[in-house]
Parts: structure tokens; C-alpha cells; sequence
């Protein structure tokens, strides 16, 4: 209820007060009157004429209240209809911009939910396929732990990496990478995993028969002081098979080898590991001459070897070109030297040809037109002979 329907209410009611406090007044002044003529009338007069009076007072006062009541209440209402329609209009006016903003931010959470319900769905999907990945990767690793425990299987998957490290370098189209290559010592036999031959003659050695049976064993360890004893013995095993590579001395038993060795690590979880408990793995290798190199330090190797390449191949192609050009520089001084003499030799050519037609012309045309003009003639004439005879 708004405060002006208040302020009417209480004007009515306060209203309806004062008229029966009104009326009361005057009823019992009227009462008081008839009591009055009563005493002078007799008792009986003035009880009938008490309640003629009585009746009539009331049916007026109730008259005029009703006709009062109704007056104020159509005024009242005409007031109230006029203050409603306004302020309804006002209030109109200030709920239709919040109505509209409330439609807009309808649309609007009802695009956001959509757009949420789509990236629940991705989110939910990508969490599958993710669980998916997990399960396969987890499958596939199993598999390949139980695979890599068999020697044979190790070695085929170590050539396998190696190489994918040389398609990747992109030395295969040079044709300078060999596999499983041999040479024979008097102390025995030298089978490096792989050479690879280096601009100049010189190649480099690669091992890749790094024991990683620890670490597999770690893998399968059932609380952290059975892996943590297993990582230290794969650490180990890794120095180890450091100083056995650095005892075979590749660079002085192997012709034009390079003074380093590498030892390649197929995966670079087992350099890692081989880390956590041997911190200067990498230091004592290096003072070995032995280069621990997993398949992404290989392969920016190879690249520099292949970079390396590249750069003689051209150089070999500019020597080429070179040679070309001198050869070339050669037969076009030929060729223009032997040009020259042919313009020397026509030049001569037409002198003498001038010559002998001057000659031609003084001694033997002048006579044979002296002959025409004696008249031994033949069934041809000399070449302006009528032209001479005309003249003369």
C-alpha cells in the first residue's frame, strides 16, 4: 500500500470519528431536550416523543454519514484512480528499461550457457580421449618394457632410433650413415652401432648398447626405496658402460675416426635418471672423450655434420664451376682468335680480288674492247661493251 492510500485511509477513518462523535452530541442534546418536555408534557408524551426524535436524529445522522462517507469516498477514489495512472505511468517508466535489460541478460546467460553445455562437451570428450591416450600409452608401455627386457629386442629398437635420428637429420640422402659396421683388431673385433662418415674423411662413432635393466626395474618398483636403489644402479651401470666404450679406444683403433665417441641413450628418461644419482655423469664422459647424446642432441649432430657436407659439396661444385669456366674462357679466346684470322684472310682476299680486277680492267678489258671496236666479236660482249661503244 503506497502512502498516499495511507494518508486517505487515515483521513476517512478520521473522518468517520468526528461524525460519530458529531452525532452522539447531538443525540443526547436531543435526549436532553425531550427529557425537558417530558417534565413539562408528561411522561408518556415525552417517551413517544423521545423516540420520534430519537428515530429521526439517528435515520439523519446516518443519512448524512452514509451521504458524507459516499461523497469522500468518490473524491477519495477519483484521487486515488488519478495517483494510481500516474504512478503507474512512473513506475512503467522505470520498469520497462529494467525489463529490457533483463530480456538482453536472458539472451545473454542463455548464450553463455549454451557456449558452457558445448565446451562441457568438448572438455568431456577430450577428457575421454585423454583417458583413452592414458590407457593405450600405459598398454604400450607395458608392452615395450616387457619387450625391452629381451636383449635382441633392445638392440633392434636402439638401431630403430638411430635411425629415425638419421631420416630426421636428413642424412640419408647422402648416403652417409652405415649400420652394424665392422672392423677387425688383432685384440678382437670392434662393431660399432653406427659410423658416420664426416666431410674430410674423418667419422664419427656411435654406441648404442647402454644397459637399461635398472631402469626398467625401477619402473616396475613398488615404493620409492626400491626405485630409488634401482636408479642408483642404472646410474651406475651407465658410468660403467662410459668407461668400457672408453676402453675400446675407437679414435686410436679405428682409421681416421674422430677423437670422441658418442653413446647414444635412445630415450632421454634414462640420461635423466642416470642424473639423479650420478650428477657428474656428463663431466666424466666428456674427460672419456665420450659424447652422451640422446636422439635430440644426435640429431642436431648429424645436422652440423650434413651442414658440414653441404658446404664441401659446394665447394666441390664451385671448383667444378670454376674449372668449367676456365675451359670454356678457353674455347671462346679459340674461337674468336680463329674468328679474327678468318676476317684477316677475307680482308686479304678482297685486296687481292681488288688487285686483280684493277689489273683485270687496265690490261685485258681495255684490249678486248679495242678488239669489239675492230670487230672481232663473238656471240657475247664484255660487260659494258655497249655501253663503251655508244660512247664512243
Amino acid at each position: 500500500m503506497s502512502n498516499l492510500e495511507i494518508i486517505l485511509s487515515l483521513l476517512f477513518f478520521s473522518s468517520f470519528i468526528t461524525l460519530i462523535f458529531v452525532s452522539r452530541r447531538l443525540y443526547f442534546a436531543r435526549i436532553s431536550l425531550a427529557k425537558a418536555e417530558a417534565e413539562q408534557h408528561g411522561e408518556d408524551f415525552l417517551l413517544e416523543r423521545f423516540k420520534v426524535l430519537a428515530a429521526q436524529t439517528l435515520e439523519g445522522s446516518s443519512n448524512q454519514f452514509l451521504q458524507l462517507a459516499k461523497t469522500t469516498l468518490e473524491k477519495e477514489n477519483i484521487i486515488s484512480q488519478s495517483t494510481l495512472e500516474k504512478k503507474k505511468i512512473e513506475i512503467d517508466n522505470i520498469v520497462a528499461p529494467l525489463t529490457k535489460k533483463l530480456e538482453e541478460y536472458e539472451t545473454q546467460l542463455q548464450g553463455v550457457e549454451r557456449e558452457r553445455q558445448k565446451s562441457y562437451t568438448l572438455v568431456e570428450q577430450e577428457l575421454k580421449r585423454i583417458v583413452e591416450l592414458n590407457t593405450t600409452l600405459a598398454q604400450e608401455t607395458s608392452a615395450l618394457k616387457n619387450a625391452l627386457k629381451k636383449p635382441h629386442v633392445r638392440g633392434r629398437w636402439g638401431e630403430v632410433q638411430l635411425k629415425n635420428c638419421v631420416e630426421l637429420a636428413g642424412m640419408s640422402e647422402y648416403s652417409d650413415v652405415s649400420f652394424q659396421d665392422s672392423s677387425t683388431l688383432e685384440e678382437g673385433r670392434l662393431i660399432p652401432d653406427m659410423t658416420v662418415r664426416m666431410p674430410g674423411g674423418r667419422i664419427v662413432i656411435v654406441d648404442a648398447k647402454t644397459p637399461i635393466d635398472a631402469f626398467l626395474s625401477s619402473l616396475e618398483a613398488t615404493d620409492d626405496e626400491t626405485r630409488a636403489t634401482e636408479i642408483a644402479r642404472h646410474g651406475k651401470h651407465v658410468k660403467e658402460h662410459v668407461k668400457k666404450l672408453a676402453a675400446k679406444a675407437y679414435s686410436e683403433n679405428l682409421k681416421d675416426s674422430a677423437d670422441f665417441t658418442v653413446l647414444f641413450l635412445p630415450n632421454e628418461s634414462f640420461l635423466y635418471a642416470a642424473l639423479e644419482t650420478e650428477a657428474d655423469l656428463m663431466e666424466f664422459a666428456i674427460q672419456k672423450k665420450i659424447l652422451i647424446a640422446t636422439p635430440p642432441t644426435l640429431i642436431g649432430l648429424l645436422k652440423v655434420i650434413r651442414y658440414g657436407w653441404n658446404e664441401e659439396r659446394l665447394a666441390e661444385n664451385a671448383q667444378k664451376i670454376s674449372v668449367a669456366g676456365s675451359e670454356l674462357h678457353k674455347r671462346v679466346v679459340d674461337f674468336v682468335e680463329t674468328f679474327m684470322s678468318i676476317g684477316k684472310h677475307i680482308e686479304k682476299a678482297r685486296q687481292e680480288y681488288d688487285t686483280g680486277l684493277s689489273r683485270l680492267e687496265s690490261r685485258v678489258i681495255v684490249q678486248a674492247r679495242r678488239l669489239e671496236q675492230l670487230g672481232a666479236k663473238s656471240a657475247k660482249n664484255l660487260p659494258g661493251s655497249s655501253e663503251s661503244g655508244t660512247n664512243a
